[in-house]
């Protein structure tokens, strides 16, 4: 996202120059085209510095740590703040220009696309976490952890979501003995705990299982299409 971002950013800060240069009444607005891309400058160029410094590698067992964990959702955390607050970027021009008022908005949307991208270069360097750690961390816990999961049918929140649909049956149920049997199958189902994927480390399986509420409220599954595009 970080590359299409900066490309994109390239591509509009030479459309402002052009607005710069071709309509004097939007040289104030023009203007800040500079500062948003200077800052995304900065931040990037700290971000390489924490590179360059750091002694991870991508690990041969797919196997996290708690301190691991506490990082990479603090990244994930200031990610998904960023690009909530870019929703209101989806009411301005992506593509072409058809008018004096639209140019004018192109500051905006490049501040807005600036904003977005520099926030996770400086959630990456204030987390101690590179964009490589970054997206592995990612891929285990949300393509080989989750989504394993998932497939099998034995996600907790997944269950959690069945066992209520059964409790509120079983409130609902006059006959006493068929709703003690729902319930208790309501609670058989809250106690139950997935096997491990196939092949994953049982330690981290367990450490995800406790930091279940964090997996899903950093999933940013609800802001994927927010932020530059």
């Amino acid at each position: 996202m970080r590359k299409i971002a900066i490309a994109a950013l390239l591509v509009l800060g030479a459309l402002g120059a052009a607005v710069v240069f071709l309509a004097p009444r939007v040289i104030g607005p023009g203007l800040r085209l500079m500062e948003p891309i200077s800052r995304m400058k900065r931040s990037q160029g700290q971000l390489e510095q924490m590179v360059a410094h750091s002694g991870w590698r991508k690990p041969a067992v797919e196997a996290l740590t708690a301190d691991q964990l506490d990082r990479f959702f603090a990244v994930r955390q200031k990610i998904d703040a960023a690009r909530r607050s870019t929703a209101r970027l989806d009411r301005l021009p992506r593509k072409r220009i058809r008018s004096l008022e639209e140019l004018k908005q192109v500051p905006t949307l490049i501040e807005g696309v600036s904003d977005v991208v520099t926030a996770e270069l400086d959630a990456y360097v204030a987390a101690g976490m590179t964009p490589e750690e970054y997206h592995w961390v990612a891929r285990v816990v949300y393509s080989r952890w989750r989504a394993a999961l998932k497939r099998a049918g034995s996600y907790p929140v997944a269950v959690r979501a069945a066992a209520a649909e059964v409790g509120a049956a079983a409130a609902k149920e006059p006959d006493r003995r068929a709703r003690a049997r729902l319930e208790a199958v309501a609670a058989e189902m809250l106690a139950r705990e997935p096997a491990a994927p196939e092949g994953f480390d049982p330690p981290t399986h367990r450490l995800l299982l406790a930091r279940l509420d964090e997996v899903e409220r950093w999933s940013l599954d609800d802001t994927q299409s927010f932020g530059p595009r």
